[in-house]
């Protein structure tokens, strides 16, 4: 199953200034793309990890481009090892 990033934007109160987001890896169907960070909806196997209420500055440093850099890695990771494992089942013949 392919591992994606989504992100989203996060709910903050009044009294909290700038932008604010959630970043979430999902493994999801082939082929589909949900439309919401949550295990309900279409398309979602399951969530493996989110990062919630990150600050979206200016810059590559503010901790919502740190955490979608750690999610992509770690749906690459992800990624690769679901590869990895499809080489060595066809490799031995299982199907």
């Amino acid at each position: 199953m392919p591992y994606i990033v989504k992100t989203s934007t996060a709910r903050m109160p009044n009294s909290c200034w700038g932008r604010y987001r959630h970043v979430a890896v999902m493994e999801v169907d082939p082929g589909t793309v949900p439309s919401m960070i949550s295990p309900r909806a279409r398309g979602v196997r399951r969530i493996v990890q989110t990062w919630d209420r990150r600050h979206a500055g200016q810059t590559d440093r503010c901790a919502y481009r740190v955490a979608l850099a750690e999610a992509a890695a770690l749906a690459a990771q992800f990624n690769a090892m679901d590869d990895h494992a499809a080489v060595c089942v066809a490799g031995m013949g299982v199907e």
